[in-house]
């Protein structure tokens, strides 16, 4: 009796295995025939943090940071009470690659934490140099991580997702620019890169100014995007022509409640509403998961 049982409970067991092993053959043949990306807006206040997650799981950050407003220690305040919950809770286990668009401290000097905790293969350099705190900090901790490094140009590809066609491309800024410029040239150097899935797109912007947008806008290079991250935080620096060429159906202004900078302008609020996107405001609405297959897209709060 006691063998019969101990059969049976075997046989229970192994049962249960098989099962679970066709659940999970069955769970990862599903995602391979429905493969699905995700873009996340993380809410940092008056700075930008954003992260492309491809179908297998590679990622891309692009930014981290947020307005000090004379606190040194805002930037880690940020990373730990923000950023880093956000990705555990996406799931993240790695950053494949980290991308700082320009080096002003509101978007990177979050980044160190990030990368201490979550240390990079890549980092993808801005065109810009700069002795703020925040990038001298960021600096470091790339240093310490071992992280491969590689200055942004334009023309530049990025494959995450090879399979699934999941691609970053730097569309701008334009070669020749100078390595050291004023803060305001700093923001006209901004790294613009536009990641494809499919027939769903995101155009990252950075904080360009209208001199870069004006660029890119005569570089005759296809701007047209689903999902735009609104220049320089919803400034009045930009330019009705530049967001009539991106024709976004999802504009995300990434802006501080509050803040004094009188960001997003409402002129550029009302240029996004001419065009009938859909905006979302991190300052009134918190962070934004986007989810797409390539095809269609869908909306939800970041908690």
């Amino acid at each position: 009796m006691k063998a019969e049982a101990m059969l049976s409970r075997a046989r229970h067991i192994a049962l249960f295995g098989l099962l679970l092993l066709t659940g999970w053959s069955g769970w990862t043949a599903w995602r391979e025939w429905h493969p699905e990306a995700r873009f996340a807006f993380v809410n940092v206040g008056q700075g930008k943090c954003l992260l492309v997650i491809a179908p297998n799981g590679r990622t891309l950050m692009i930014d981290g940071g947020s307005h000090a407003y004379g606190e040194d220690y805002r930037g880690a305040e940020v990373a730990e009470r923000t950023i880093l919950p956000v990705l555990r809770r996406l799931g993240v286990h790695r950053l494949d690659a980290v991308l700082v668009t320009h080096p002003h401290d509101d978007h990177c000097n979050a980044l160190p934490a990030v990368v201490q905790a979550f240390p990079p293969t890549l980092f993808w350099q801005p065109i810009v140099s700069s002795m703020e705190t925040g990038y001298l900090a960021l600096e470091a901790a790339i240093r310490q991580a071992r992280a491969k490094v590689v200055r942004v140009r334009q023309g530049q590809k990025l494959w995450l997702d090879v399979r699934h066609g999941v691609v970053a491309e730097v569309l701008g800024p334009p070669d020749g620019m100078p390595a050291r410029s004023s803060p305001m040239d700093a923001n006209d150097a901004s790294a613009v890169v536009k990641v494809r899935f499919g027939a769903v797109s995101l155009l990252a912007t950075g904080d360009a100014g209208e001199q870069a947008q004006r660029w890119l806008l005569r570089s005759g290079m296809d701007l047209q995007a689903t999902i735009l991250d609104v220049p320089h935080h919803g400034s009045r620096h930009v330019l009705p022509s530049f967001l009539r060429a991106v024709r976004p159906k999802v504009a995300v202004i990434s802006s501080g409640r509050n803040n004094p900078f009188g960001h997003p302008a409402p002129e550029t609020l009302a240029a996004l509403q001419a065009l009938n996107a859909t905006i979302w405001r991190t300052d009134a609405q918190g962070g934004l998961l986007v989810w797409t297959d390539g095809r269609h897209w869908r909306l939800s709060p970041l908690r």
